[in-house]
């Protein structure tokens, strides 16, 4: 159970605090949504609590709740291409059979 960051990822993520002139070392990973294909996960800038798993990466600290880690056996973050568009992504190692499609009439 861990965090583990793509150098890629973690330099664009430097790259956007930089241009927005955000000044902090620490993202927090947490649950924002589920949807057909399963739980969301995002970035936010946060501190860290007593009940976080810490993972400092370049200079970054990534930090989530240890229930999330234990819930989904750690997460990437990493950088990810399609086409001419790219950005970073924060994906979960193990989402089991999650997926939200059960209670949405309108998904297929």
């Amino acid at each position: 159970m861990s965090i583990a960051v793509d150098k890629k990822a973690s330099d664009e993520l430097k790259s956007i605090l930089s241009e927005k002139n955000i000044n902090t070392d620490t993202l927090r990973i947490f649950l924002s949504g589920m949807g057909c294909s399963g739980p969301m996960f995002n970035l936010a800038q946060d501190e860290a609590k007593d009940s976080d798993l810490k993972v400092e990466f370049e200079g970054l600290n990534f930090v989530v709740d240890k229930t999330l880690v234990s819930q989904y056996d750690g997460f990437e973050v990493l950088y990810v291409e399609q086409g001419d568009m790219g950005g970073v992504y924060v994906q979960a190692l193990n989402v089991g059979e999650s997926s939200g499609c059960s209670s949405c009439s309108g998904c297929s």
